[in-house]
């Protein structure tokens, strides 16, 4: 088994008594498969079909779900889920997972997605924790192949994935504390949700008269231009090195893809010393595209747009505000634009081209005061949800010394 330095210094360094395991020699391990490879059209009355934009941060959301037809998912029955699967993304964000719960039982996965069956609860929760880690993370991204908008890890790759075994109480003293802190992770989404909620209705109302205003081009309304920058090598900064030299945020269409807060302030791709010409400025809009629409966000410090994202850079925020729900609102129809394989890159003559009503700057300012203050509350949910990111992989870090009693932590 060849492990990288990164996860090699730290299983090394393991307690006493715990073993390490390759994912497919997990105990509780049943089986590692993957999803669908031809899922066929979407079927409104279907079967839910699970892809990897549906895992997002360890967990499944699944708003509008590709559905897929019966029989389809009686050809693919080897894929259904179960309770207590760990699903993995194997394309795209690769490592990302989740556990299956009652709510995505019986559906099936897309060939995106990596199935394993597991026979224990906590065995799979401490699972999904462990590919959280940065040390899988790093496992992870020295092991992909294909190209920015494409990156895939193989499935039997992932089977080679060394996984540490803790002693079965002091797992489960760590799961429960980690449950505290993920609730109240889940308390800040949703605050954060709810606020980008109202003000996605407070768009739609201020839009009510968008009939009487008169039309313009995207490409009149902000200076749009495609990233370009290929992703960094291996050995490029990491997101904790940015106080570092010159390194600047690299933005792949996956960080934009990623379900939350239409906000990006950081990411675990670095590049050094970029090119001034291929950074946006803070309040850029970035914008990429898969099947379900065009998604937008905005960056709150400057980052390097990768291929497959198309950068709008408007004259002043209340533009930002009010091109960014006019991007959600219109996601689907906007994916008119999109061009390449899967339509998955947008084309910049085409958005530059299509077509926005256009209201007075009076109701854009109107609306960015308004709009503001949600995205101020929203912003400072999400603030503390990375704090509380940071300290669970500190703690998972102290666990992995062997902390004696981590609960006591919380």
């Amino acid at each position: 088994m060849v492990i990288p330095d990164f996860m090699e210094e730290r299983l090394n360094r393991l307690p006493q008594g715990w073993g390490v395991a390759t994912l497919e020699r997990m105990p509780s391990v049943q089986m590692i498969g993957y999803g669908i490879t031809r899922p066929g059209a979407h079927v409104d009355d279907g079967v839910g079909m699970i892809r990897a934009a549906d895992i997002q941060d360890g967990h499944l959301h699944s708003d509008e779900p590709r559905r897929i037809s019966p029989r389809t998912h009686q050809a693919n029955i080897r894929s259904e889920l179960r309770v207590g699967d760990v699903l993995i993304v194997l394309v795209g964000r690769v490592g990302e997972a989740a556990v299956v719960t009652d709510a995505y039982h019986g559906w099936n996965a897309a060939r995106t997605v990596a199935v394993v069956r597991m026979t224990e609860p906590d065995e799979a929760a401490w699972l999904r924790l462990w590919l959280g880690s940065p040390y899988v993370r790093d496992w992870c991204e020295s092991r992909v192949t294909g190209s920015t908008l494409q990156r895939t890890l193989n499935l039997k790759v992932l089977r080679g994935l060394p996984v540490p075994l803790p002693p079965p109480e002091a797992r489960a003293a760590f799961l429960r504390t980690a449950e505290v802190m993920e609730r109240k992770a889940a308390v800040n989404t949703r605050i954060a949700e709810c606020a980008m909620s109202l003000s996605d209705a407070l768009f739609a109302a201020e839009a009510q008269d968008k009939g009487a205003w008169p039309e313009q081009s995207f490409g009149t309304l902000a200076h749009l231009r495609s990233g370009h920058a290929s992703r960094p090598r291996e050995d490029a900064p990491h997101a904790d090195e940015s106080s570092q030299g010159s390194a600047v945020p690299f933005i792949a269409p996956a960080d934009v893809l990623r379900r939350g807060l239409p906000y990006i302030s950081r990411t675990d791709t670095w590049l050094a010393s970029p090119d001034a010409d291929s950074v946006c400025a803070p309040q850029s809009l970035l914008l990429a595209t898969r099947e379900d629409g065009v998604h937008a966000v905005l960056n709150e410090v400057p980052v390097v747009p990768g291929r497959g994202i198309l950068a709008l850079q408007p004259e002043t925020l209340a533009d930002s505000y009010w091109l960014l729900h006019e991007v959600r609102a219109r996601s689907g129809e906007l994916t008119a634009a999109a061009q390449g394989p899967g339509g998955r890159e947008l084309s910049r003559n085409a958005f530059a081209a299509t077509a926005v009503q256009w209201p007075p700057s009076s109701v854009r300012e109107r609306f960015a005061r308004l709009t503001g203050k949600l995205h101020l509350r929203a912003r400072a949910a999400y603030a503390e949800s990375e704090i509380l990111n940071r300290l669970h992989d500190r703690l998972l870090d102290s666990f992995l010394d062997g902390a004696p009693n981590v609960e006591s932590a919380h």
